[in-house]
């Protein structure tokens, strides 16, 4: 569907608060004021007659006050180097014969547990495991940089809505769509080296918060348009960048449901299922489409925002997504949708296959 834009006056309000909050400062993530320091220093009397002069004329100076500008940039380089950690690669490779391509996409983990959101068009993969033959396509979660391989997954969420209306995908030269539903959720099931699982995993939780136009956010992914296949093997790194909002979009009438950003070095391909996060080391978005042509400047990426992913859950799953992960246990995640994740996948073999 097409996306409609916000009310042109609720967006220019939002751009107003930001130029207020943020006037008179050019900081930026990552810029230390070294000029003053946070505190200022001691300050004493020019002629104490004795040491107990001294004691009661000396005194600590207030505290000066620092530009909340600068703490947002301190914060938000902060939570992208978070993000930079939680980032992994999702590398699945499609054997000859099986009419499939391989692909290289992103991920973020949401929970300690190791939980990792993703686009569906990314998760898809993991239905097609024995399409058209048992182990066809075989998919691995790499992290790091250069990427390594590390671990195994199980889909424990992959949208219906979305493979249901977007099952040809996989077998369109360009294919294009609006972000809309296009999430999935996977599990970490199993080691792929000889190291055992992390007691517990860096992750970025969703958010709650919705960025405003202008708010700069930390976007993370393991960006590869202009990398060979050699490269997307062997020396493929996560980035980081900081851009600010460009527009909000909604799949409704008046939900904030995408956030677009323009003339960013995340727009590439690869970036799919990458983050977005906020100052308070939030995900506020989730890579799904980006306008890849031309120069950097050019690029548009458009994240779905964790208020249209609950909403889009509880539409197909009737119930709320935080509760339902939270109360249930990885290995029981993945059972509960193992008969689901058999259907769709067969919705995608007769998409393909052409029948």
């Amino acid at each position: 569907m097409r996306l409609k834009t916000l009310l042109p006056v609720a967006a220019a309000a939002l751009v107003a608060l930001f130029v207020i909050a943020f006037a008179g400062t050019s900081a930026i993530p990552g810029h230390e004021e070294s000029a003053s320091p946070l505190l200022a220093g001691v300050a004493s009397s020019s002629a104490p007659t004795s040491a107990a002069q001294s004691a009661t004329t000396t005194h600590a100076a207030a505290p000066r006050a620092i530009d909340p500008a600068v703490i947002s940039a301190r914060n938000l380089t902060a939570a992208g180097a978070n993000l930079l950690k939680s980032v992994v690669n999702i590398y699945c490779v499609a054997k000859s014969g099986s009419g499939l391509t391989s692909a290289s996409g992103s991920g973020v983990i949401i929970d300690s547990r190791g939980l990792i959101i993703t686009a569906a068009h990314i998760g898809e993969y993991f239905l097609l495991t024995d399409y058209p033959k048992k182990g066809s396509v075989h998919c691995v979660i790499r992290t790091g940089g250069p990427a390594q391989t590390a671990y195994t997954a199980s889909p424990v969420y992959i949208s219906p809505s979305w493979i249901h209306a977007n099952s040809d995908t996989l077998v369109e030269n360009a294919p294009k769509g609006t972000g809309e539903d296009d999430f999935a959720i996977l599990a970490i099931t199993g080691s792929a080296t000889k190291d055992p699982l992390p007691a517990s995993f860096p992750y970025v939780p969703l958010g709650t918060d919705i960025p405003k136009v202008g708010q700069r956010l930390a976007i993370g992914s393991y960006a590869a348009q202009y990398l060979a296949s050699a490269d997307i093997r062997s020396d493929l790194f996560p980035t980081i960048v900081f851009d600010p909002v460009s527009d909000r979009f909604t799949f409704d009438t008046n939900t904030v449901d995408v956030l677009s950003i323009r003339g960013t070095a995340a727009a590439q391909e690869g970036s799919s299922g990458g983050g977005v996060v906020d100052e308070h080391d939030r995900l506020v978005g989730l890579i799904t489409t980006s306008s890849i042509k031309g120069p950097i400047s050019d690029h548009v990426l458009n994240a779905i925002t964790p208020r249209h992913i609950r909403a889009s859950f509880e539409k197909d799953s009737n119930a709320a997504l935080d509760s339902y992960l939270a109360s249930n246990d990885l290995s029981t995640l993945v059972s509960n949708f193992s008969s689901e994740a058999q259907t769709l996948g067969k919705v995608l073999a007769l998409a393909i296959s052409g029948k």
